[in-house]
């Protein structure tokens, strides 16, 4: 176990008399550092390895920033403690990752955050009533035999897939989740967890099995841009889909299948100044099904500085009628969904984008910044084009002018700098200047 501690005692929670060490935090952050922990020697050369605070204001936490072949084999975060994993690798997977532990608990106020695109390995064990926070991560995050989160605390998604369409998470039903920042969660069957709370400003897609009846999970805050998946492996195939309101005032989202086969989600409670439209169902490239509000995809107006069509993403960009730039309206999975590219490389060969002409005027080096930063997830940080970790690569960057009916701007290439997708418009290229410019947006992703 490695206990991750504060200044005072740590709490000792097995009597276990296999070796163990505990943080002390003595000298740095640094997880590796042999002088922050409680013996003076590698917590990967420890069975029982563990972090720990005392208190709201007394807290403890390291920060594994430096890839390693060894395992803990088992891991501890205790209350008010943290560990954050953002080890990165051009040439992680699931057989070499960044961090691996055999083993894991979290307690309740006790905190795991990866955040790192390179590929994680948590093992087979774990008890999690604290919370695990993934981001900037897309299905490199990996589960042992039978990939189940066990306990009742958070498991919190930050522009993030978890899972994968043959690769499902099952997600205790006594467990919380929340999507954010354009998220995709596979789950497994009838394991959905006890809630799930949605961003209803950004697209997320949350996949069930197909073979689920009725599920008790209540899910919150669904937009427009949410999207229910059934994934293609589970033998069900979804004819129809609607929402039918409950005298609560939530809805119940009730989905006909093949072989008479009925799927109901019993609770869905709207985003505010959202009412559910008339649904429709279509498969991604992977063949999963898609549950999408055709209301919210008529292409009436530009709310992201697309207009008409104006839809690029990852996997598909040739989504037609559909507004705004986020891949996830329209299936395309700007962010790299459905099995597509992770932490370095993948399935990253097939994508596209393109642009449609914003009709009202907007600042395009504000859309031109998300875009980046989607590329920068369908890309990864590996293959094509890179982080300063694992090699130099140019960008483009620089300027971006406003404009109600077009996009006119002036570019610069520019070296990108550190691991998550900082850059600055330097060096540059008269073959790649044009006009004059409004409004200088080096840095963008920073």
């Amino acid at each position: 176990m490695i206990v991750i501690f504060s200044g005072l005692l740590p709490i000792v929670q097995d009597n276990c008399d296999m070796a163990s060490t505990y943080w002390t935090g003595g000298t740095s952050g640094d997880f590796y550092n042999v002088t922050n922990w409680s013996t003076g020697e590698s917590p990967t050369t420890y069975h029982d390895v563990s972090i720990f605070g005392t208190s709201a204001t007394v807290t403890a936490e390291a920060v594994a920033s430096t890839v390693s072949a060894t395992p803990v084999p088992s891991l501890t975060i205790g209350g008010y403690g943290t560990l954050d994993i953002t080890a990165t690798s051009c040439q992680s997977s699931e057989s070499s990752p960044v961090f691996s532990t055999s083993a894991f608990q979290v307690f309740q106020y006790g905190t795991i955050v990866i955040d790192t695109p390179s590929a994680v390995q948590l093992g087979d064990i774990n008890v999690m009533n604290g919370t695990l926070t993934i981001e900037n991560n897309r299905s490199n995050v990996f589960m042992g035999a039978g990939s189940r989160l066990n306990g009742g605390g958070t498991l919190k998604l930050v522009d993030s897939t978890f899972g994968s369409q043959t690769a499902s998470i099952n997600v205790e039903n006594s467990m919380h989740i929340t999507l954010s920042g354009n998220s995709t969660m596979y789950t497994g069957f009838l394991t959905t967890g006890v809630s799930v709370a949605f961003d209803s400003k950004s697209s997320e897609q949350f996949f069930l099995n197909g073979s689920d009846g009725t599920v008790d999970t209540k899910f919150s805050g669904v937009s427009s841009k949410t999207q229910f998946g059934i994934t293609a492996n589970t033998g069900e195939t979804p004819l129809s889909a609607s929402y039918v309101k409950n005298t609560d005032g939530s809805y119940s989202l009730v989905v006909q299948e093949s072989d008479n086969h009925t799927l109901t989600l019993n609770s869905v409670t709207m985003a505010s100044g959202y009412t559910p439209g008339t649904l429709a169902i279509t498969q991604d490239k992977s063949g999963n099904y898609l549950i999408s509000d055709t209301s919210a995809n008529s292409g009436n107006s530009g709310n992201h500085c697309g207009g008409h069509g104006g839809h690029w993403g990852h996997h598909d960009g040739n989504s037609s009628g559909h507004s705004g730039w986020n891949g996830h309206d329209g299936h395309s999975g700007s962010n790299g969904h459905d099995g597509s590219s992770t932490g370095c490389g993948g399935h990253g060969a097939s994508w596209g984008w393109g642009w449609g002409w914003g009709s009202g005027g907007c600042d395009y080096s504000s859309s031109i910044k998300q875009i980046i930063a989607s590329w920068s997830n369908a890309f990864s940080s590996c293959k094509g084009w890179q982080s300063s970790s694992c090699g130099s690569s140019n960008w483009f960057g620089g300027n971006s002018a406003q404009s109600g009916s077009g996009w006119s701007s002036s570019f610069n290439w520019g070296q990108q700098s550190g691991s998550h997708g900082c850059f600055s418009s330097s060096g540059q290229s008269s073959s790649h200047s044009q006009a004059s410019v409004i409004h200088n947006t080096s840095h963008w992703g920073c």
